[in-house]
């Protein structure tokens, strides 16, 4: 039996989302030294080099060289420069371009320029020194920081154009971009801020307070937070993309933390140390420094390639160019038992009122079924403050969490007489949702969409009526058939056609892709183990999910009807 609140495990996001304290002090690197970091390589490149990146096919980096304006193109496998590109104006950082060639910023102006393989150079006009683009590129969008201009630009490698600018807080650092494309956080070098962006309603939802000079930071492989390097301080700060609180500090990081680059197995973060010429190594769940890393003086800029066994680094003083390697995750051995699965359809507040599908029956199925695991509509950067509300008091306080009957009266109290562990597998955030909520409403509004309108409250007229005729609406013998599922699917397949690229993330698709890569992510960590994992979402996303789990061959989906009596 378990004694506090369900615990996140590594299934769904790679890292732990435990909350630790507040503060936390730096680990003996000793305490690692099988973690498998290690220096490889080292190049002279040229004059201060910058931004890195890298072909294709991992075979050739491309590196800015500010002080040589040049971009120097680099040999992975020789380690040596093989051409060398006349670049313009101090160029700090370059991205590819879908139509061939490059963009590049012009830190000593306020453009971007090209690199053009087989057409006229082109110039883009932006705020005054844009530096650096952020190491994430997400839906072909390259966010760029003008660091004089207080300025973020969206600019799309796809099209070749600026789609959206922004303002900052004062002097912003490079910035990075959650998953979805929803948020764009950007530090503030001179105001000690970080700037919450919703790229959806282009608006700036929080100016976060963190630390002295936060120059650089990155998210964390599971969008649950995001770590700011600080400069001024020595530290990291974790910020929650949710609740954009600040939860941890991490201290003596090293001289200047510039910025955080996150493995692809989102295990560790490399931290490069501006004023001297060390990487610490962060333990990303943990929240410690583990290990330190000698390259060159004054490094700053962190890539990791894309193989995600290597890390490159550049060293703006000493001119170099530093390869590291890094661990290599090994999984463990597995059986080939299949996972037993089966998706509970929730109907939210009705829990609370049903006769026959209230708190007590869902209670008393979860009981039945028996699960290690479950799976929970609830996003991943919302979980740690329900738990730790539920862990402190047994109550839970979180507002997403809140409207959930089936876990702040069911399945957080479960876990004090049941040993199974409760996975965050939302992919759903506030800013989607607001944003959707206003889409419909002006489409609902406009006399000429009147006709989609009407067509879209038909079908939810058609679909009630359906559900209606095939049983009661909180019977759960019914809710778990097929033929629910149909009936449903007469509103949600007209709203999808209708309105889901119009809704962006949060249109029905999106959102149902979005939840199920985090739940194929969740069964694939435990493939074979024969364990048994319950996905509870609410009834209309049941459908949609059972199609895509009865075409995998590692689980055993079982009817959800036999646990209910």
């Amino acid at each position: 039996m378990k004694s506090t609140a369900a615990v996140v495990i590594l299934l769904a996001v790679g890292v732990s989302c435990a909350a630790p304290e507040p503060d936390v002090a730096p680990q003996d690197a000793d305490a690692s030294a099988a973690a498998g970091f290690e220096v490889m390589r080292t190049l002279e490149i040229g004059q201060a080099p910058h931004g890195i990146r890298f072909s294709p096919d991992g075979g050739t980096a491309y590196v800015a060289l500010s002080g040589d304006d040049a971009i120097a193109v680099v040999d992975l496998d020789t380690l040596q420069v093989v051409d060398r590109w006349p670049a313009g104006a101090t160029p700090l950082d370059l991205v590819a371009l879908d139509s061939g060639g490059w963009a590049v910023t012009q830190f000593r102006a306020d453009s971007l320029v090209s690199l053009e393989t087989a057409a006229e150079p082109r110039t883009w006009s932006v705020g005054q020194a844009p530096s650096f683009f952020g190491a994430r590129i997400v839906d072909g969008i390259a966010p760029l920081v003008s660091e004089f201009a207080d300025e973020l630009t969206l600019f799309d490698v796809r099209s070749g154009e600026i789609t959206a600018r922004y303002p900052t807080g004062d002097r912003p650092y490079p910035a990075e971009i959650t998953a979805d494309g929803v948020l764009a956080f950007v530090p503030n070098r001179d105001a000690g801020t970080v700037s919450v962006i919703d790229l959806l309603a282009g608006t700036t939802l929080a100016e976060v307070d963190v630390c002295p000079r936060p120059e650089g930071g990155g998210l964390t492989a599971d969008d649950v937070s995001y770590i700011v390097a600080c400069g001024g301080s020595d530290e990291l700060v974790y910020v929650n993309t949710a609740s954009f609180e600040v939860t941890t500090r991490v201290a003596g990081v090293g001289p200047r933390p510039f910025s955080v680059a996150i493995t692809a197995d989102g295990r560790y973060g490399l931290v490069n140390n501006a004023s001297g010429t060390t990487v610490s190594v962060l333990d990303v769940g943990s929240r410690v420094i583990i290990d330190e890393l000698t390259v060159g003086e004054q490094p700053i800029a962190v890539r990791m390639h894309p193989d995600g066994r290597r890390a490159f680094v550049s060293s703006e003083v000493s001119g170099t160019f530093t390869e590291i390697a890094l661990p290599t995750l090994v999984e463990p051995a597995r059986g080939t038992a299949p996972t037993q699965v089966a998706v509970f359809g929730m109907i939210h507040g009705q829990h609370r009122t049903s006769a026959r599908f209230g708190v007590d029956a869902l209670r008393e199925a979860i009981r039945a079924f028996g699960p290690d695991f479950v799976l929970v509509e609830i996003p991943p950067n919302r979980f740690d403050a329900a738990a730790a509300g539920f862990a402190a008091n047994q109550q839970i306080v979180e507002p997403r969490v809140l409207r959930f009957p089936e876990y702040v009266d069911v399945l957080f109290p479960l876990t004090l007489e049941m040993d199974f562990e409760i996975v965050p597998t939302a992919g759903w955030s506030l800013p989607m949702s607001d944003y959707r909520n206003a889409v419909l409403r002006a489409i609902g509004e406009d006399p000429n969409r009147a006709d989609e309108w009407a067509e879209y409250e038909a079908a939810n007229a058609a679909s009630e009526a359906a559900v209606n005729a095939g049983g009661d609406s909180d019977d759960p013998q019914w809710i778990h058939t097929d033929e629910y599922d149909d009936a449903q699917a007469i509103a949600l397949s007209v709203y999808d056609q209708l309105f889901n690229e119009e809704i962006g993330p949060g249109g029905w698709t999106h959102i149902n892709r979005a939840h199920y890569a985090n739940i194929a992510r969740a069964l694939d960590r435990v493939a074979g183990t024969g364990q048994r994992v319950l996905i509870t979402y609410g009834a209309g996303h049941k459908g949609w999910f059972l199609r895509h789990l009865r075409q995998r061959d590692d689980i055993e989906l079982l009817d959800a009807r036999q646990f209910f009596r």
